[in-house]
């Protein structure tokens, strides 16, 4: 009798349609070859459950539910039915790059104290165009921080210790869209460590189609209450759930707060950095330079778009307060010379930071390919 593989590869498939074929086809390819292939189809009313059985290679393994029970229910039905020591879980329209699962199935082994290891990834649209690189922490003290403004993995980028996974739970079904993050807070507050590795091994595909407002109203309460529990959990501090909403808005869309909400969000992440509960603090300097970096980014998103909206004298004092405060940071300080000047200084600065967020991809790229 053959035993258990010790990988599973765990993909729920709902509707996959054109981009399924191809990504099935980048696990199959991994050249570590010893995994079975759980695919939990969820009731898809497309082509996906013949597409699937399409292909002849023993590995794939094929669940389909009941009913259709939407995502993180499909992922603690593959939890339960997998076979493997160690989950690879890869979405239905995501691709992995050959030697993904080699990887990290090296480094979980040699490092059985993380639960979850993860990797960074290049970002595609829908058409598989690569047109940048989403690099993920590796330094332990960043990751620790990472769960006080975001998550600290990608989702279809993880390898984790099924048997742990198990343990505490699996997936908290009550989150539709951030159960991902929602589990990696968990387990750290308990006292696990996750990590990355340092490649890029997945290809991740982002939609830009808007989301309708309910869901993205249920995204931010979701993503809300994750921050809740993990700055009151982190820290003395003991934040509201309407704290913690703005505390999120700050982070993906600081244009919707007004300037007393910004003000009170931006207190919130330097109080939660300076009250740290004892024992998980790093040095002073890398706390005050890691607060500094993670507050630049709602900085510049704001300055752009009030040069955008043509308020270049709202640009330029937020891009003033921030080197005032924080530090030196070469586009805030682009951004405030720039408001001196008229329209095309204005377009200018917005086609400088689009210039610059393409040259990062391309080093990235090419630093990955080395």
């Amino acid at each position: 009798m053959k035993s258990d593989p010790l990988v599973t590869v765990m993909m729920p498939v709902y509707n996959g349609g054109k981009y399924l074929r191809p990504t099935m086809e980048t696990i199959l390819g991994q050249t570590y070859r010893d995994f079975e292939f759980l695919l939990i189809n969820d009731c898809s009313t497309d082509d996906s459950l013949e597409t699937i059985r399409s292909f002849s290679d023993p590995r794939i393994r094929i669940h389909t539910n009941e009913k259709n029970m939407g995502q993180t229910p499909s992922l603690n039905v593959g939890l339960r039915l997998a076979r493997g020591k160690y989950i690879v879980i890869n979405d239905a329209d995501d691709f992995s790059l050959p030697k993904r699962i080699e990887t990290q199935l090296d480094f979980i082994r040699k490092h059985p104290e993380y639960p979850v290891v993860g990797c960074s990834a290049y970002i595609m649209d829908k058409d598989g165009k690569i047109n940048r690189v989403f690099r993920k922490p590796t330094d332990p003290r960043k990751i620790r921080l990472w769960i006080l403004t975001d998550t600290p993995m990608i989702h279809g980028a993880v390898i984790m210790n099924k048997e742990i996974i198990l343990a505490e739970g699996g997936y908290d079904e009550y989150h539709i869209t951030s159960q991902d993050s929602e589990f990696w807070s968990r387990l750290m507050r308990k006292g696990y460590r996750v990590t990355n590795v340092p490649d890029i091994l997945v290809v991740i595909r982002h939609y830009t189609a808007s989301m309708s407002s309910r869901a993205a109203d249920r995204q931010m309460v979701e993503a809300g209450r994750i921050f809740r529990a993990n700055i009151n959990g982190m820290t003395s501090l003991n934040i509201t759930d309407e704290e913690a909403i703005r505390h999120r808005t700050f982070f993906v869309a600081p244009e919707r707060l007004s300037e007393d909400e910004f003000r009170k969000a931006e207190e919130l992440l330097v109080s939660a950095y300076r009250r740290l509960n004892n024992g998980i603090e790093p040095d002073a300097a890398f706390l005050e330079a890691d607060m500094s970096e993670k507050l630049v980014k709602p900085y510049i998103k704001l300055a752009l778009t009030r040069l955008g909206e043509g308020q270049a004298a709202e640009a330029r004092r937020l891009a003033k307060r921030y080197l005032d405060v924080y530090g030196p940071n070469r586009l805030l300080q682009v951004i405030r010379l720039l408001s001196f000047g008229g329209r095309s200084s204005v377009d200018a600065a917005l086609a400088l930071h689009e210039r610059l967020q393409h040259l990062a991809a391309t080093l990235s790229r090419l630093r990955g390919n080395q």
